[in-house]
């Protein structure tokens, strides 16, 4: 299971001049904050089954498709 916090750390390492949090879904993560909710589409992937390593991947590649 994908820790979420590990998750936001990666992204946050990843984008720091961007306010973006991933937040889990059921089914799904989506994004929030000023720079991520209604600008970044959810990604539909399964956080639970998901591994960290998987989950920060789809998380910043779609991240990087948005921006």
């Amino acid at each position: 299971m994908a820790n979420i916090r590990e998750v936001n750390i990666a992204v946050k390492k990843a984008f720091p001049a961007l306010d973006i949090e991933v937040v889990r879904g059921d089914g799904y993560i989506y994004f929030d904050g000023d720079d991520g909710f209604d600008k970044i589409d959810s990604i539909y992937i399964h956080p639970v089954t998901a591994d960290d390593d998987t989950l920060i991947d789809a998380a910043i590649h779609q991240i990087k498709r948005s921006i």
